[in-house]
């Protein structure tokens, strides 16, 4: 694999990719899990970083039984026969089942537990984010995370306690932090809030 040199050829796979998660409901890990391929690479494949081997994009169509040529014609539009995927439901449950038991272990209670454990717990839904689902594949403002944490994890974050969490996630292979775009805020560029992200997007438009 090396750095993307045919741009069109490089968001039709990643297209593709888009089309089989929304037909399927899988998310990114999902389907790379499901087509036995490593998330990271097929993030760089999907954000067009990263080109892509015809193995690993059969390995791709295969469970979804779409041929290849299928698959490079940009002028067909896939349909998936859910129904003829046994094993997409049961995958999709169990990795649910996974994720819930996850979060249940690191609910917080604020009544029966320490401050200690708290802040660990805190710490550990942080990493569970950043290393284990798709959340950063968009960039997201400190202010969109409070309210994304609170919906989705019912856990209260101050955008403080969330900026000192991430910081050990900066600047490294995990996340990066740019500021807003100008036209996308108010106020001048010392109060423009951030955006965080993973490094496999550092390239596209935010």
């Amino acid at each position: 694999m090396g750095k993307v040199t045919d741009n069109a050829l490089a968001t039709l796979i990643s297209s593709r990719m888009t089309e089989i998660m929304n037909q399927t409901g899988l998310s990114l890990n999902g389907l790379a899990s499901f087509c036995d391929l490593t998330v990271g690479p097929l993030r760089s494949h999907y954000n067009k970083t990263l080109t892509i081997s015809v193995e690993h994009i059969a390995k791709i169509c295969r469970p979804f039984s779409i041929p290849l040529t299928d698959f490079f014609n940009a002028e067909i539009t896939l349909e998936i026969a859910i129904n003829k995927v046994p094993d997409l439901n049961v995958f999709k449950k169990t990795a649910s089942a996974k994720e819930q038991n996850f979060l249940l272990k690191q609910k917080i209670d604020p009544i029966s537990e320490s401050v200690n454990e708290d802040l660990r717990r805190q710490r550990e839904l942080i990493a569970y984010v950043v290393y284990a689902s798709d959340y950063f594949t968009e960039a997201r403002t400190l202010e969109q995370m409070v309210d994304d944490f609170q919906e989705n994890y019912k856990v209260n974050f101050s955008t403080e306690r969330i900026y000192s969490l991430l910081r050990k996630y900066v600047g490294g292979e995990v996340l990066q932090r740019k500021p807003l775009p100008r036209p996308k805020c108010k106020g001048s560029i010392s109060k423009r809030p951030f955006l965080y992200f993973k490094s496999e997007i550092e390239n596209q438009n935010l």
